[in-house]
């Protein structure tokens, strides 16, 4: 496979890992996805975006739902963890910390007087 074609394998698993933002992601998923082995995938994905298929997934579910938080006061966070694939909102608000360094809640109050 030539350098181009690598690029559209990766521009191929982020569009289906976008479309997929709800539910569990998994690297068989998505190996199968772009007709390779999960092996020779992992390696390729890694070495081309420079992070592991489950940093891209966490940080494309932690980028998107801060993005929701930001703009929608309405929806409850567990509802928000539900939508992007978390089956708890304490597995999310776990995986938010780690990623923002803060909770949910707090970043959407952040938001709310950021807007004012």
């Amino acid at each position: 496979m030539s350098y181009e074609d690598y690029v559209r394998m990766i521009n191929k698993t982020e569009d289906y890992i976008e479309a997929n933002l709800s539910q569990s992601i998994t690297l068989e998923a998505v190996s199968r996805n772009v007709y390779l082995s999960e092996y020779h995938f992992h390696r390729v994905f890694s070495k081309y975006s420079k992070e592991t298929l489950n940093q891209f997934i966490t940080r494309i579910k932690m980028e998107r739902s801060a993005i929701y938080l930001s703009v929608n006061n309405k929806i409850s966070i567990t509802e928000i963890a539900h939508n992007y694939g978390y089956n708890s909102s304490s597995s999310y608000n776990k995986a938010f910390k780690k990623h923002f360094g803060m909770n949910p809640t707090d970043f959407r109050k952040r938001a709310r007087m950021e807007k004012k």
